[in-house]
């Protein structure tokens, strides 16, 4: 389901702006303090030779999830893919109701890289998530959500007029997720793709001053699961404890 760049750009409400592609149902039967969690994928042309390592990355923390019956009812994933278009594959909600459960996902990579305007979308489906558990009947508790930003971070946009729009988006996506991440309402971990990853901007975009929220591509499903077992132990502080934590020097 493509997303309309134009209407990210009309609308500053981000609640508003991810409606059109967000879950609004929630499975009010499951009592279980949801963790919402956004997986958006760089497939813009430069990660063309990682195709196969993103399918089965993404596959692989669906298995992991889906091994785990508690986690399955904690846990809710959506997935999001930007080149020129930005894409949700899946919408983020329990796994249990996805069609596909993270396998067959279209990680076909080409076309430029819109990453402004791709996190801001990610912000919008994982703000719309949450207002739809504020609004459900009982409302439904959750944990910090997270975005896992997964890219090269290799900047590739060469029509003005676009340019121009995702500098913007950029900007005020970075500057939205510092004022969360300081508020202890959002986490946002940066998985490089690669050996040249733009490690400024990825560094930049988990709005910490440092590179405690970065980790490999290798290490993603490892790094999910440390997560996954982390807020277990944490409860009640859940995700937002992760703060503290540094991916990058974990000896996985």
């Amino acid at each position: 389901m493509p997303i309309i760049i134009d209407n990210l750009l009309k609308d500053d409400n981000l609640s508003q702006m991810g409606k059109p592609f967000a879950e609004a149902k929630v499975e009010i039967m499951n009592a279980e303090k949801r963790l919402p969690a956004v997986l958006l994928v760089d497939t813009s042309g430069s990660m063309r030779s990682y195709k196969s390592l993103l399918k089965d990355s993404v596959e692989g923390v669906y298995d992991s999830i889906l091994s785990n019956r508690k986690a399955s009812n904690v846990i809710e994933l959506g997935v999001m893919t930007f080149k020129s278009e930005i894409q949700v594959l899946e919408k983020l909600r329990e796994i249990k109701l996805q069609k596909s459960k993270g396998k067959n996902l279209d990680f076909e990579c080409n076309g430029v890289t819109l990453t402004g305007l791709a996190v801001k979308a990610a912000l919008a489906h994982l703000r719309a998530r949450e207002v739809a558990y504020e609004e459900a009947k009982p409302a439904v508790h959750h944990y910090a959500p997270i975005l896992f930003f997964i890219s090269d971070g290799n900047l590739e946009c060469y029509d003005g007029a676009v340019k121009s729009q995702e500098e913007r988006a950029r900007r005020e996506s970075i500057a939205y997720i510092k004022h969360e991440v300081e508020k202890n309402r959002l986490i946002v971990i940066s998985v490089e793709v690669g050996d040249y990853c733009d490690h400024s901007l990825v560094t930049q975009l988990t709005g910490l001053n440092d590179d405690k929220h970065i980790c490999k591509l290798n290490d993603f499903e490892k790094v999910f699961k440390f997560i996954w077992n982390h807020i277990q132990g944490a409860h009640p502080c859940g995700s937002w404890s992760l703060s503290d934590f540094s991916f990058k020097d974990m000896n996985f």
